[in-house]
């Protein structure tokens, strides 16, 4: 009498996904530094990055296109209009709201790995928090331009992509979410720029 070998094959494969699944360093791989699922983490960050995104889209859409042919009087009132309606609109808003903790640290985790795996000589100021010293950083406000600076490519690469006209800003080593019609603060990460 012959036995079907597709029993035994069946059996094995289940054996090697309970392995598999068992194995503490399968589950790491998809958790953040603290132990949070990373994939339920940052659909949180970009859930809440879009719902911000459909607010500020309903305060926009009566006022006039954001073009950099308009006279450039007419489109700071129109981001200064924006900037409080939005404001106005998240009264609520608090810093942590779209960084919250989950995903602030997987973003700090992100960022070390970047940090490490480059050449960072050069990368951030040297003397980063001398402009976080003169300038408070607040949920739904501006910020000087001369504080502001981009996020080096090497780490943006690592970061989720956001939606248009919202980008990662720096305030020496603090990471912020910009909305760059309104040109006011959506949320920031405190020290997100430390390396491990």
């Amino acid at each position: 009498m012959r036995i079907s070998s597709r029993p035994r094959a069946l059996h094995w494969a289940l054996v090697c996904v309970w392995i598999v699944a068992g194995w503490p360093g399968a589950a790491a791989r998809h958790q953040g530094p603290d132990g949070t699922d990373r994939a339920t983490a940052l659909q949180a960050f970009t859930e809440r990055t879009e719902r911000y995104v459909r607010l500020r889209a309903r305060l926009e859409e009566p006022l006039p296109a954001f073009d950099a042919r308009r006279d450039p009087w007419s489109l700071m009132l129109t981001r200064r209009y924006l900037a409080s309606a939005i404001r106005t609109a998240r009264g609520y808003a608090h810093q942590g709201d779209i960084f919250t903790p989950p995903v602030a640290e997987i973003f700090r985790d992100l960022m070390a790995q970047t940090l490490d795996s480059v050449d960072i000589e050069g990368l951030l100021d040297e003397e980063p928090e001398a402009a976080v010293s003169v300038v408070d950083v607040v949920i739904n406000e501006p910020v000087p331009a001369w504080v502001l600076e981009d996020v080096p490519e090497a780490v943006l690469r690592r970061l989720p992509t956001l939606p248009e006209a919202i980008a990662y800003r720096m305030v020496g080593r603090n990471l912020l979410l910009w909305d760059t019609h309104a040109e006011i603060v959506i949320d920031t990460l405190p020290h997100a720029f430390l390396g491990r």
